[in-house]
């Protein structure tokens, strides 16, 4: 018997060591986290976490409402580079 683990979108179960590492509040927040990701090598569903995480500051910044200070922030995590490896 197959169980299926996902939908197109979804894919598998979600991995709370990836969850509570990946913080988009502040720039030096989420570097952090991808330290903490990277100790023992990041692998591509942690790689794609930090895109996923990159991509939704990006998006925030095109919200109307936000502060200056949420701005510098969402802005500063946008430009944040993600290894490779």
């Amino acid at each position: 018997m197959i169980f299926m683990t996902g939908t197109i979108f979804f894919k598998g179960k979600p991995n709370p060591r990836i969850a509570n590492a990946i913080n988009i509040t502040s720039p030096h927040a989420f570097r952090m986290g991808m330290k903490k990701l990277q100790r023992g090598g990041l692998s591509p569903k942690e790689r794609n976490a930090l895109v996923l995480g990159r991509n939704r500051a990006t998006a925030q910044l095109m919200r109307k409402d936000l502060s200056i200070k949420e701005r510098k922030q969402a802005l500063g995590i946008s430009r944040t580079r993600i290894p490779i490896h």
